[in-house]
């Protein structure tokens, strides 16, 4: 009698399991799923990413000023000097005094290890610049007037989005990727015998942004026929990614 009754629970486990299998579906594989859990309910889950390209309405543009000489006081005074003359110029031009930032100073004292042990030579300093403004059009003059008053070096110009843009394209962006999102949950649906019936749940993670970059070679060997700097900008890409949850019916 024992040995029946522990027959019959084997058969009703082994039931359970099996319903359990068959209940379940599965649709793609990665970041796209569809599925019917434990109680019934079904639903499906999709990964799905939106781009939008844009004009830029700022641009960035880097240079720096260098010194050498034999003492690190004068290569200091030397770089406060034509830093100065290049933010005065550049202010006089009218670029706002908050527009312009230090990016990077270094002073260091040259050295050459040899058999004999560490030879000094001369202290060499550097003092970057980040230049933004609203108007990207004047990217090349802006190299050209720094480069005039004290500049001799051009580390290249990013080409980007103010903050009231950059927000905008961003809801742009995951509009566009909930469509792309929807899209896929449709497929998934159709291919596993689902319909779709609406959105159960939404996650957005960080928005991805693509500034237009040109760097130092390309930006030195522009120029006009009179020896100005020409910059040319590039679309701006922002990127949203979502993760939707679709609560799903029989078909």
């Amino acid at each position: 009698m024992e040995s029946k009754t522990a027959l019959s629970a084997v058969l009703v486990a082994g039931l359970l399991v099996a319903a359990g299998v068959a209940g379940a579906v599965t649709l793609g594989a990665g970041p796209a799923s569809a599925n019917q859990p434990a109680d019934s309910s079904k639903s499906i889950t999709v990964s799905a990413s939106g781009d939008v390209e844009a004009t830029p309405d700022q641009a960035v543009v880097r240079v720096a000023v260098t010194a050498t000489g034999n003492d690190s006081t004068t290569v200091r005074e030397e770089l406060a000097t034509d830093v100065q003359s290049v933010r005065d110029a550049l202010e006089e031009y009218g670029v706002p005094s908050d527009g312009i930032r230090t990016a990077y100073f270094d002073i260091r004292q040259e050295r050459e290890r040899t058999r004999s042990g560490t030879e000094y030579g001369d202290y060499r300093g550097v003092h970057a610049l980040e230049i933004t403004t609203d108007d990207t059009e004047a990217a090349g003059e802006l190299i050209d007037l720094a480069v005039d008053n004290g500049a001799d070096q051009i580390d290249g110009v990013s080409f980007t989005l103010s903050e009231e843009k950059r927000e905008q394209l961003h809801n742009d962006a995951l509009e566009a990727a909930m469509g792309n999102a929807e899209t896929r949950a449709d497929t998934l649906a159709s291919s596993g015998d689902l319909a779709v019936t609406g959105v159960h749940s939404i996650h957005s993670a960080d928005t991805g942004y693509r500034p237009y970059r040109m760097e130092t070679a390309y930006v030195s060997a522009a120029g006009d026929a009179a020896g100005g700097t020409a910059v040319q900008s590039g679309p701006v890409t922002v990127t949203a990614d979502v993760r939707v949850t679709y609560n799903a019916t029989s078909a």
